[in-house]
Order: structure tokens, then sequence, then C-alpha cells
């Protein structure tokens, strides 16, 4: 049975043989080419993948970083403010003079009695009433003063006023001045 197909193509077209030469080194060309931009494709992809998860991992690490910060940043501004206040704590520091050896020596001056009135005049100077029951106790207060004075702990002691209140009550008022 004869086919029913008939080929009405050329199996073999001629060419000039210059284009028979070129038509070989098309083929090798094309599918040089096809190589090179099918690898190239493949190394982009490679490219892609390796560049996108590096661009994942800083962007993890800095999520990370910017949780820490967060977390410190209650700790930075207590920081801040006590280098604030120390820097005003250092400015005043200076100038500040310590109340403690003339409240020290009042204390030794009056021993156990009542203090009348106390008062920090100019240059450590110090002013007290006190007010003892007796003759005794004066003379108790004065010599305190005066030993005071021997240890030079006190200088410029000076007794202001002797008042008699009533019949067992006697107001004394000092002043001296406290060596610091």
């Amino acid at each position: 049975m004869p086919s029913q197909h008939i080929n009405l193509f050329q199996t073999k077209t001629t060419l000039r043989p210059v284009l028979a030469i070129i038509e070989r080194y098309i083929k090798t060309v094309s599918l040089i080419l096809l190589s090179v931009v099918f690898s190239g494709g493949i190394m982009v992809g490679i490219a892609f993948l390796v560049f996108g998860n590096q661009r994942d991992s800083m962007e993890v690490k800095k999520q990370q970083v910017m949780a820490q910060i967060k977390k410190e940043e209650g700790k930075e501004s207590l920081f801040m403010m006590i280098r604030n206040q120390l820097g005003v704590i250092n400015a005043i520091l200076p100038t500040q003079i310590s109340y403690a050896p003339f409240l020290d020596t009042t204390m030794q001056v009056i021993q156990s009695f009542p203090l009348s009135s106390f008062s920090l005049g100019p240059k450590n100077s110090i002013i007290i009433s006190v007010s003892v029951g007796s003759t005794q106790e004066a003379m108790t207060v004065l010599s305190t003063v005066l030993d005071m004075e021997q240890k030079k702990q006190i200088v410029n002691p000076i007794l202001q006023s002797f008042t008699l209140e009533h019949e067992e009550k006697i107001q004394l008022g000092l002043s001296y001045t406290v060596v610091l």
C-alpha cells in the first residue's frame, strides 16, 4: 500500500560552501551561547539565594540589636539623669560646708542640758543659749568650754549673757568659733 503522506520539503538544501562552513560554526556558537546564558542564569539564581540569605540574616540581627537597644534605653536615660545630677552635685559640693563639726561642738558644750537657741554666725562662729538648773551646772558648762578651747576645738569663747530666771533656772548665752 502506498504511503499516504507526501513530503514536499527538501531534506537537504544546497548551500554555497561558505555558508556551509558558517552554518557549522553557528551551531557551535549557538550551543556555547546557550550554555553561557544557562550557566549565567544559574549563577544569578545562586547569587540571589546567597545574598537573600545574607540579607535575611542581617535583618534578623538588626531586629535583635534594635530590641537590645530598646531594652537598654531605660538604663541609658537613668545614666544620663545621674550624670546630669552628678554635674550639679560637683558644682555645689565645693561651696557646701558640713554642719557636723558645729553640731558636735555644741553637743559637747551643752552636754545633757536643754538648748534654748542655736545660731550659726559668720566665719564658723556659733551663738547658743543653754538653760541649766544651778550655778554648779553653769560652772560645768563653762569648764567644758574652757577645756575645748585648750584642746583647740574652739577659739574665742565668750560668755555673752548670764541670766538668773526664777529661783533655780540659769540661762547662759555663749559664743565661740569652731576650729575646722
